[in-house]
């Protein structure tokens, strides 16, 4: 009677294989979890390390971007030349980090995803929100935005209605004159 049956056997072993199939599939969904938040990690710290470079580039930018029209032609000469090495410098810091610049045109659609609004221009020069000027590139990693393109959008002049004045705006009126 200490002996087991044979169908009770194949039933413990059943039970058993299920905890095992049970466990194998759990190993493989934490070793999937595992891999995406290093995968999130890893990307967060890129984005860290790009956004401390930012301030690298903007800096080449704004150096390469300066000008001196009331310099010699040697002088000139040598300060494009200074230039062309310093937006060498920078191409090479974006390539190495990764980083590709947002660099809309004028006239571009806004999009609010790639670029902030920094300021409003009123005219007709290009369409209702879209592109006027650029304030400052922004730049995406693996197209994720690091940083966003800060631009002035354009905006089409509000007409000024003329409306009637209203009772207190004549009461008002009639108040200031005889003062």
């Amino acid at each position: 009677m200490e002996q087991e049956t044979s169908d009770e056997i194949r039933k413990k072993a059943d039970k058993f294989e299920s905890q095992y199939n049970k466990l194998k599939q759990e190993f493989k969904d934490y070793i999937e979890a595992s891999r995406k938040n290093e995968d999130k990690k890893r990307l967060e710290i890129r984005t860290d390390v790009s956004k401390r470079l930012l301030v690298v580039a903007d800096s080449l930018t704004r150096i390469a971007g300066s000008d001196n029209e009331q310099a010699c032609e040697i002088m000139r000469n040598h300060s494009e030349n200074i230039r062309k090495n310093i937006e060498v410098i920078y191409y090479q810091l974006l390539n190495a980090s990764g980083l590709a610049p947002i660099e809309p045109i004028a006239g571009d659609k806004f999009d609010e995803k790639k670029h902030i609004a920094a300021g409003l221009e009123y005219g007709t020069k290009y369409p209702q929100n879209s592109i006027f000027s650029i304030v400052r590139k922004g730049y995406l990693y693996e197209n994720n935005v690091i940083r966003p393109a800060e631009v002035i959008v354009s905006k089409e002049p509000e007409e000024q209605k003329m409306t009637k004045p209203g009772f207190w705006d004549r009461l008002m009126g009639l108040i200031k004159k005889k003062k």
